[in-house]
């Protein structure tokens, strides 16, 4: 399908995952993919649809401050955030602890994807948090984690429901 350059995909990435998902919808989409330090406010301005990437570290949304920073300029542009983990918290705990003001919540359209862990490029305070959060809220064992080193629930299938919702917003 031919798209023109109405969308822009802006992502965060620590370890990879999230990029690797925003380099699979931008594809999909022909769509112009930034990482965040390489766009400016007025970059922004030129899209239609802007979709931001993001990791998920100890409830935190990785590219949270750069969205609210840019959030006046953009607000009339259709925004997705995806926001990529290994399920290891509560979506609605997520956004709402992520972004208190309800306009928004209500203007951003959400997307959670599974992400991937590799314990050997993780750093050391990383994998403290990591294996806190595992501790209170997963299935996942750290112990036979470690034995594996990698857990990776990425699957560029689960791009669909995005690839949907921006397909019907911006054409």
């Amino acid at each position: 399908m031919p798209y023109n350059k109405k969308i822009a995909i802006v992502y965060k990435s620590k370890y990879g995952c999230t990029m690797k998902y925003s380099g699979w919808l931008a594809i999909k989409l022909n769509a112009d993919l930034y990482e965040v330090s390489d766009v400016g406010r007025w970059d922004l301005l030129k899209y239609k649809t802007i979709i931001f990437g993001s990791p998920i570290y100890n409830s935190k949304i990785y590219i949270r401050e750069y969205l609210l920073d840019k959030y006046n300029s953009i607000k009339n542009k259709n925004i997705v955030l995806f926001c990529v983990s290994l399920d290891l918290q509560n979506k609605k705990e997520i956004i709402d602890s992520n972004f208190i003001d309800d306009e928004i919540k209500n203007n951003i359209k959400f997307f959670f994807l599974d992400g991937s862990i590799n314990l050997n490029n993780l750093s050391k305070i990383d994998k403290i948090k990591f294996k806190r959060c595992l501790n209170k809220n997963s299935s996942l064992d750290f112990v036979s984690l470690e034995k594996n080193m990698v857990v990776d629930k990425s699957d560029k299938h689960t791009i669909k429901p995005i690839l949907n919702y921006v397909m019907d917003k911006t054409y």
